[in-house]
Formats: structure tokens, C-alpha cells, sequence
């Protein structure tokens, strides 16, 4: 199981916002990977995800774990945002066909009003069915975001996922599907007051998402 981590840090313009010279060399960088793991950094740079969306090669759907549904309108036409990734896929990318998004603040639910018919959302401390059976494979992207802060330190407002009830959701979301690729994004980095400790945190979260998985990406 390949891991690819992406440190978009010496990229110029692509913090939250990305530039058109930014997308140019992160798409670059990235290749046509879209199998796999890939470690994001910073929930900043969350529209990388986007990238390897785009790179899948078939009909798929996506299953996005964060406390944000990341499907704001755009405040810049054309330009890329970590708020606005997932509407720009769900508007320019033909092969996804469903995205269920959980986690998120039942005050952002406006964010996913259009997209009914493709968007399934279970707010946070929502009742989660099971999910509908499907022959489609997934490609799973977690923002730590999404966790209490016993099990994430992120630099943005954080939900109240603990990780026991996330492996089950994760493992019902998953069974019998085929897994295309999986990112992480959500550290807290040591310029924006990320601590030893706070890494430590993050690292074992990263890990425990990873092992969910292990065995099951293609």
C-alpha cells in the first residue's frame, strides 16, 4: 500500500486558496495518482483531494468524513478553495456519482442545498443508517476535523467524532467496496502553534484511519 504525502509549504499561493500557477505545480506533483494514501497536511490544502478525484478512472463514489461539507459557492470564479472542493467535483467531475458526507455542523447544511439527489449528509450527532448497497467503488477522505480534540488538533472548529464510533461507520460505509484511495488532512502545524504533543495526537489518529483500511485499497 503506497503512501504519498504532500507538503504544499514552499508552494506559492495555494494555502486555502489556490492560484492558478499553484494548481499548475501541485497537478504536477501529484501525477495521475489517485490510488493508495495520502497525507495532506493541514486541512488548508484539503482541495487536493479534488486532484485525485479526478484522476479516478472510472465511476465511483466519494465518502468524506469532515466537520465542514466543503461545498461552499465560489467567492472567486475559477479559483480553487478548501471550502468549495467537493461542489467543484460534484459540477466538473462526470465519473462521481454520489458523495455522502458525515460530521458535519447542522449549521452548514445550507452549503448542500441543490445537490439533494447526488449529496447524502449526516450532520454531526445525527443517526446514521446503514447505507445502501452498491456495486460502485469508493475513494474515502477523512478531514480530522470531523474528531473530538482527544483524537485531533486542528486549526480549524472541530466536531465531536470519537474514533471508536468512526471505525464502525467507516467499516459499515465500506463493506464489500472496493477503496480507489484514501487522504488525510487535518495536522496542526507547529507555525500555527502545533505542539509535540498535539502531533503525537495526530499521528495515532493517522494511524488507527490507515490500519481501518490496510488491505482493503486496490
Amino acid at each position: 500500500m503506497e503512501e504519498f504525502a504532500i507538503d504544499c509549504s514552499a508552494v506559492e499561493g495555494s494555502r486555502r486558496y489556490c492560484s492558478p500557477e499553484a494548481e499548475k505545480r501541485l497537478r504536477e506533483i501529484i501525477g495521475g495518482r489517485c490510488r493508495g494514501v495520502h497525507h495532506l497536511g493541514s486541512g488548508d490544502y484539503h482541495y487536493l483531494s479534488r486532484f485525485f478525484c479526478e484522476n479516478v478512472p472510472e465511476p465511483f463514489d466519494l465518502l468524506l468524513f469532515d466537520h465542514h461539507p466543503d461545498m461552499q459557492a465560489p467567492a472567486f470564479e475559477g479559483v480553487i478553495s478548501c471550502g468549495g472542493w467537493v461542489r467543484d467535483l460534484l459540477e466538473g467531475c462526470p465519473l462521481l456519482r454520489h458523495v455522502t458526507i458525515i460530521g458535519i455542523s447542522p449549521e452548514l447544511l445550507c452549503e448542500t442545498e441543490g445537490f439533494q439527489d447526488r449529496v447524502s449528509v449526516f450532520p454531526e450527532g445525527a443517526t446514521v443508517p446503514p447505507p445502501a448497497p452498491s456495486d460502485l467503488p469508493l475513494y474515502v477522505s477523512v478531514d480530522k476535523d470531523v474528531f473530538c480534540t482527544c483524537a485531533a488538533r486542528t486549526n480549524w472548529d472541530q466536531g465531536s467524532l470519537d474514533l471508536p464510533l468512526f471505525g464502525r461507520l467507516l467499516e459499515a460505509f465500506t463493506a464489500g467496496r472496493r477503496i480507489l484511495g484514501l487522504d488525510i488532512c487535518g495536522s496542526l502545524p507547529p507555525e500555527e502553534g502545533g505542539t509535540a504533543e498535539d502531533a503525537a495526537v495526530n499521528r495515532r489518529t493517522d494511524s488507527f484511519i490507515v490500519e481501518a483500511l490496510k488491505g482493503r485499497l486496490i
